[in-house]
């Protein structure tokens, strides 16, 4: 699975280039993990509620132009969070232009833990939602929130629950 997702966003990158009406770029900022669990594992170092815990996050985006104002933008983003819960985000985002300077996203966020954990499963899904305001002409900040659908602890706790929310705020660069 992850190698076909991995392919495919390879696979849009390599033509987007071949397109005018497409944009690329890079993107990189702070990180809010959000663990909400109602469990405490003693090993790790998750406890009942909620867990706060930053890092960074790194990534590349192309956004294909739909109409005058629509844009699909598929993205991936690896990020790098305390306590070792690197993670592989591909979210798939509509993006829709508010004036000449501003954007809303929303849309599907695939995760894919990278730390070898046993108490959490490996791919998670939920939903992604923020704004962007253009700085220059090539550089924009946004903000973003994922909020988790799907539960990230394995079948064998039952009765308890976490899902991996986040808060991202950045910088966006195009390259095209």
């Amino acid at each position: 699975m992850k190698k076909l997702l991995l392919t495919s966003f390879v696979f849009i990158i390599a033509t987007a280039s071949l397109s005018a009406q497409t944009e690329y770029g890079t993107r990189a900022g702070f990180y809010k993990s959000l663990r909400e669990t109602n469990v405490t594992f003693f090993n790790d170092g998750l406890r009942s509620d909620t867990n706060y815990n930053e890092g960074f996050y790194i990534g590349a985006f192309v956004g294909f132009k739909l109409s005058e104002k629509f844009y699909l933008q598929p993205e991936i983003t690896y990020v790098s969070i305390k306590n070792d819960f690197d993670q592989l985000h591909i979210p798939i985002l509509w993006r829709y232009k508010i004036g000449k300077k501003f954007n809303v996203f929303l849309g599907p966020n695939f995760g894919f833990l990278l730390t070898d954990n046993e108490n959490f499963k490996k791919l998670n899904f939920g939903v992604t939602l923020g704004v962007s305001y253009q700085l220059m002409k090539r550089l924009s900040i946004d903000a973003r929130y994922n909020w988790a659908l799907t539960e990230a602890l394995k079948a064998d706790f039952p009765g308890t629950s976490a899902k991996f929310n986040s808060f991202q705020i950045g910088l966006t660069y195009r390259l095209d």
